[in-house]
Order: structure tokens, then sequence, then C-alpha cells
């Protein structure tokens, strides 16, 4: 693998849990613990707002990681998410119809993404890697064989 991939890949949030450690306490701390969010915004040193954006992005992440896997949309880095929006792409099906047709692709000599021959502003090559990931077949496949698993460990410890 080539370190830009390498790279890339670590960007996308494609671990066990998609949320990142803040919005794992706070989702704990406000569920688990029933504390307030001025209880927890003492705890971390941030303002009770700060804690209810991060208990809601953090709600969001969680249901569409429940619902869509790792191929759910908030699973994008935002840049690459704000790309897609402003480009009327802000669905799977969308982008990989855009990539398929070749309105959507990397071009080699210019170094830049292309749409219908315009190159969106943010979306450089690690972005592209991203986006590329995500809108693959072979995550839905990963992502059945990790369910399967699940299964099957579930049922050889009952």
């Amino acid at each position: 693998m080539k370190p830009i991939q390498a790279m890339a890949m670590w960007q996308m949030k494609r671990r066990g849990s998609p949320l990142s450690k803040r919005q794992e306490t706070v989702l704990r701390l406000r569920e688990v613990e029933k504390l307030t969010c001025e209880e927890v915004g003492l705890r971390l040193g941030v303002s009770r707002d700060r804690v209810r954006q991060i208990s809601a992005t953090g709600r969001a992440i969680r249901e569409d990681y429940a619902r869509n896997g790792v191929c759910g949309w908030l699973m994008l880095p935002m840049r690459v998410r704000n790309v897609l929006w402003n480009l009327d792409l802000a669905s799977r099906s969308k982008v990989k119809a855009a990539i398929k047709t070749g309105k959507f692709f990397w071009d080699e000599k210019r170094k830049q993404v292309l749409y219908k021959g315009i190159s969106p502003r943010n979306m450089g090559r690690k972005s592209w890697l991203v986006l590329l990931e995500w809108a693959s077949d072979d995550w839905e496949k990963r992502d059945a064989a990790r369910e399967t698993e699940r299964e099957q460990r579930s049922e050889d410890r009952s």
C-alpha cells in the first residue's frame, strides 16, 4: 500500500466505533451516568452548549452507523461530505453512478479531481482516495462478513 493511501485510510473513521473518544465520553456520561450537560461540561472543560453539540453529533453518527455501517454518509470526513453536498452528490448511489459514467474522476495529468470538467474546491488526492474507498462495493461485502461473524460469535456464546 502506498503511503498516501495509508494516510487516507487513517483519516477515515473506519474502526470498531465510528465515534471519537470525546463523543464516546460525552454519550457515556449523559446516557449511562445520567449527568447534566453542565456537569459533563465541567468534567471536560467545555461549555454546556458544546456538550449538547458533541452529544447530538455523536448520536447522529451512532444512528447512521447502526443503519448503514461503514457505508453511512456520516462515515465520510466533513471536507468530503461538503464537497459532495455542493456537487449535489449527497448519496452513495449518486457518487457511484458519477464515477462509473466518468463524470467524477481523478485526472492524473492535472493531479486533481474533476466533476463534469470542473475541479471542486477542497478535494485533493487524499479526499479522492477516501471517497473511492467509501463508494466501493468491497465495504458492503466486508460489512456483511463482519455481521455474519458477529452472529456466529453470539451463537457460540449461547
